[in-house]
């Protein structure tokens, strides 16, 4: 509400701003019909993105000002919230905002802490001083994006605030102006001037802590991301490539990409012994719903390059994989107990549900009860949160003991979220198909669902796409280079296309106006007086 005493906005004057300029700026932002000169184009850009650099300004704002409530339960069992000074970061807050701005957990955590870092930046020589109120200003007078922004205050992570507040005042003429990469050099050579120990042990604690993620992208692929000490690099990736040049030379890999690759697996499988182990589900005839049921497919019909989805090779995602893989990987388990106990799959979510009862009287759950709740949740089931099962705690929904120790009152929780869950305002429900719907305090309700272990295959039907045909009188592919080498190399300049608008614009002060001629395809609106001859 709005303060009286202060006159200051509040969240209804923040609300009802925000709503009419969107209603007045969709207004206009309509732009496939309109025509204009490159430099009024680039002018309208560069408008909007101040624009977006402002909103994004009072977003952090607004993330610091809810952070810094902190409900309370007082005697009587009411409810209230209690404001504490900007800075302040609820328990629970990340996971109210993840909620609003569609952001995964992860993502919702740094957010909410750089929006403090930057916002929330207090008096000179206060415990409160973070020496990036800079940033946030300059964002508020639309030089500076959240990106860039972040790109910075990255680089002043660790940077006591004084020494953060010099940098920046060094830097800020050139926050409006430089892309991010340049942004960070030049922070980089202001902090070796001003203080480069600093810099040193910034560079020793990233090399002490290199590593190695991995995530699922496009079907059927993962994604490493790496960052490893210079040296230990260099010495890596010349090995690497080459090997990936023999690879491209006898014809294994088609281009130097793909090739470094493989090179990759095969140098890290070729040294280590792998143990891995396999959960097959089968699913009875009449469980999945008759628009999922395929057609089952004779051994004969069964090819080594189908792909069948798999889970437990990433928290929580399925992935896809050859069939030959799989057929050989079941063949090479040594144990064939049945871990998880008797299970069905849930037709509408395909949730593993066991079969019978599954559940403990006592408050911990048993080994096999724990084994099929993991593989039934794959990850944190906190919306947004993508922790693997196997860091999470088993909680129980109702709390025991009001609540059993079974499958259909345990969920696997990371323990932030765990703790989120026991906040006031958070309730959450485990409906009998495994999937859960969360309430957050501000009344916003939101779904996750288990691991889908009903069976997904791609058949190789021998239609799969062929590379595109090259050219006429196009170079052949270098297999040595990257494509995007390749095509930096022998690509030229873009076509034109058919029927497009062509404008003469004069140099701006220099009347008349501009003469714009509309040469738009037949669909397109025409102007009524076209000039007698074309204009060039």
């Amino acid at each position: 509400m709005p303060s009286t005493s202060t006159g200051r906005p509040g969240p209804d004057d923040v609300v009802e701003a925000a709503r009419r300029a969107r209603r007045l700026v969709g207004a206009v932002l309509s732009p496939a019909d309109s025509l204009g000169s490159c430099e009024e184009w680039a002018t309208a850009l560069g408008e909007l993105r101040a624009l977006a650099d402002v909103v994004e300004a009072a977003e952090a704002e607004v993330a610091v000002r809810l952070a810094a409530i902190e409900p309370l339960v007082l005697e009587t069992g009411e409810l209230v919230e209690t404001h504490r000074a900007p800075g302040h970061v609820s328990l629970d807050a990340p996971s109210i905002v993840s909620g609003v701005l569609g952001m995964t957990a992860v993502h919702a955590e740094r957010w909410v802490r750089d929006a403090v870092r930057r916002v929330a930046d207090g008096p000179e020589g206060t415990g409160t001083e973070t020496g990036l109120g800079a940033l946030h200003l300059a964002m508020a007078q639309g030089r500076l994006d959240g990106y860039r922004a972040g790109v910075v205050a990255h680089e002043l992570e660790e940077v006591p605030a004084q020494v953060a507040s010099t940098v920046l005042e060094a830097v800020d003429a050139y926050l409006g102006v430089e892309d991010a990469p340049r942004l960070r050099r030049r922070v980089r050579r202001v902090l070796a001037r001003i203080s480069p120990d600093l810099l040193r042990q910034r560079a020793v604690r990233a090399r002490a802590a290199s590593s190695l993620r991995r995530w699922v992208d496009e079907p059927g692929t993962d994604t490493w991301l790496g960052t490893f000490p210079s040296e230990e690099a260099c010495r890596a990736w010349a090995t690497i490539d080459a090997l990936a040049q023999r690879l491209v030379a006898d014809g294994s890999c088609e281009g130097i990409d793909r090739a470094r690759a493989r090179a990759l697996t095969d140098l890290v499988t070729g040294s280590a012994t792998i143990d891995l182990r396999v959960h097959v589900v089968t699913v009875v005839p009449g469980g999945a719903p008759d628009d999922e049921v395929r057609p089952a497919r004779s051994a004969a019909d069964r090819r080594p390059d189908d792909l069948v989805a798999v889970h437990g090779a990433a928290p929580g995602e399925p992935v896809l994989v050859a069939r030959d893989w799989l057929e050989r990987a079941v063949a090479a388990t040594s144990s064939r107990a049945d871990h998880l106990g008797r299970v069905v799959v849930d037709s509408s979510s395909g949730a593993l549900v066991p079969v019978g009862d599954t559940g403990a009287d006592a408050y911990r759950p048993g080994a096999v009860l724990v084994r099929l709740v993991r593989a039934r949740d794959g990850r944190c089931r906190f919306p947004g949160c993508h922790v693997a099962a196997r860091f999470c705690d088993l909680d129980h929904v109702v709390a025991w003991p009001a609540g059993p120790t079974a499958a259909s009152n345990l969920v696997c929780l990371c323990r932030r979220h765990h703790r989120t869950k026991q906040r006031p305002g958070w309730a959450v429900t485990l409906h009998p198909d495994a999937t859960t719907t969360w309430v957050d305090p501000a009344g916003r309700r939101r779904t996750t669902e288990p691991l889908d272990h009903r069976p997904v295959v791609l058949p190789d039907t021998g239609l799969d796409a062929d590379p595109p045909p090259r050219p006429p009188g196009a170079a052949p592919s270098d297999a040595r280079h990257s494509a995007l080498e390749h095509r930096l190399e022998h690509g030229g300049p873009p076509q034109p296309s058919r029927g497009c608008g062509v404008e003469i614009h004069r140099p701006r002060g220099r009347p008349p106006r501009p003469l714009v001629v509309d040469l738009a395809p037949h669909h397109r609106r025409r102007r009524s007086t076209p000039p007698a001859s074309p204009p060039f």
